[in-house]
């Protein structure tokens, strides 16, 4: 990343906004990629649960926040405003260019995953390392990528001060595919579907996204996948996403999300979601890639904005997908991006799933017998 100008400060009103231009010329693509990401939301606010630590009660509900939130022209609402998705930045980096992105008008930052990790492999080159981010080895708080846990309360504490809040990309579905590279608390098969669970082969290639079962319950790219039936893996998921907003957190975007089974989807209650989604959140929001057949999409975002103060939502993928056609045919007329649900597109087994890693690019491992 270029660095930016610090000379910023913390100028404040029209002044600030007029120093920005060189700055919003740059974001502009992640301007149009937050566009796609909070489209087609389920509008609303409700009453999160109780929880130890919330995140509306640091921000919304304090004088300070809401007074450089106002100072800063900012959203009030989450799911109204604009997300910076600062991908791949480290926390100290998001820390120190603060202010522009106060003048820049983005209401929240959205933050790689902060789990733990195994690489990266690779030193630092990015190109090589991006997926080890979507490949947690726990749920400790912190890797090489972002930053330690000490970085994060830092950078958050930071973003309150401008009136900005932050969303964390939280990997819930799966670990990675090197058994032993997972933190050794979490080295129990029970706490994992098995792989020839889904009935799609022992790496998950072979998911079919017509059949609910294979995608929520099969390896996806041979990623061990969390035992999401399973209460004490729900508490332990719970339990981090719950640091996470102690270390000031403000909302979540959920990885792989549609690969996890709806609280009675299959006729025996899951308790994941329900479990997990209770932890003082202000907004959280999900990828759920629309297409599949037998995919309740609706069902997700409701879910989500039940368990946060300030709404909650899907990835737009089909309004992803008609931008990016409107862009490359240079056909920009509101008759074609008019709707955030975009049209539904028809997939096939493998086109809906992830595309971050290859088997070739994971090390494998297994339990001990």
């Amino acid at each position: 990343m270029t660095p930016l100008s610090k000379d910023a400060g913390l100028r404040t009103g029209a002044n600030r906004r007029s120093t920005m231009s060189g700055f919003i010329t740059k974001t502009a693509a992640g301007i149009a990629a937050a566009a796609t990401l909070i489209g087609g939301l389920a509008i609303g606010a409700s009453s999160a649960q109780p929880t130890t630590t919330t995140s509306y009660d640091r921000t919304l509900g304090n004088a300070q926040f809401e007074a450089a939130r106002t100072q800063n022209g900012l959203a009030k609402e989450m799911n109204y405003g604009s997300i910076l998705h600062a991908w791949m930045w480290s926390f100290n980096t998001m820390k120190e260019h603060m202010a522009e992105i106060a003048d820049a008008g983005y209401t929240s930052i959205q933050t790689s995953p902060i789990s733990v990790i195994k690489g990266p492999m690779q030193g630092k080159k990015f190109t090589e390392n991006w997926y080890y981010v979507y490949q947690p080895a726990g749920t400790s708080i912190g890797n090489s990528v972002v930053g330690s846990e000490d970085d994060l309360k830092a950078m958050t504490a930071e973003a309150h001060k401008y009136g900005i809040r932050i969303i964390v990309d939280a990997v819930i579905n799966h670990f990675t595919s090197d058994w032993n590279a997972i933190e050794p608390s979490w080295q129990n098969a029970s706490l994992f579907h098995t792989k020839s669970e889904g009935g799609c082969g022992n790496n998950g290639t072979g998911i079919n996204y017509g059949n609910r079962w294979q995608v929520t319950h099969c390896h996806l790219l041979g990623l061990w996948d969390l035992n999401t039936e399973n209460q004490e893996v729900g508490n332990r998921m719970q339990g981090f996403l719950k640091q996470a907003v102690a270390d000031g957190v403000d909302g979540f975007r959920y990885d792989a999300a549609k690969h996890i089974e709806l609280p009675d989807e299959f006729g025996t209650h899951s308790p994941y979601f329900d479990t997990i989604l209770d932890n003082g959140a202000q907004y959280q929001y999900g990828e759920v890639l629309q297409g599949d057949a037998g995919l309740n999409v609706a069902a997700y975002p409701a879910l989500f904005e039940k368990y946060s103060s300030n709404g909650g939502g899907n990835t737009a993928s089909n309004y992803g997908g008609a931008l990016r056609s409107a862009l490359n045919s240079k056909n920009l007329n509101a008759g074609n991006l008019n709707s955030l649900q975009g049209r539904e597109c028809r997939t096939t087994s493998s086109s809906p799933g992830s595309s971050r890693m290859t088997p070739t690019q994971m090390a494998t491992g297994s339990p001990p017998a």
